[in-house]
């Protein structure tokens, strides 16, 4: 039987650079949380990202990270 290991966010504040840029995983180890539900966050508009020109990655910004952090967790 597979037991699945369910990550929630973390109480702290993410230990992130507020002028720093963040993809999705990296963003998702801040948030203590999987990629996927990052992505969730992203299409309900918690969190906003831009696309990068140079290999169209998908980032943002460690004041963004707080933002989310604050807007999920202090509901």
């Amino acid at each position: 039987m597979w037991s699945l290991k369910r990550k929630t966010m973390i109480i702290a504040k993410p230990d992130v650079n507020p002028e720093g840029f963040y993809n999705l995983s990296q963003t998702a180890r801040a948030l203590h949380v999987d990629r996927h539900t990052v992505a969730r966050y992203a299409a309900q508009g918690y969190i906003h990202f831009k696309r990068r020109k140079l290999g169209r990655v998908r980032v943002t910004t460690g004041a963004e990270i707080i933002k989310c952090w604050k807007m999920i967790y202090h509901q």
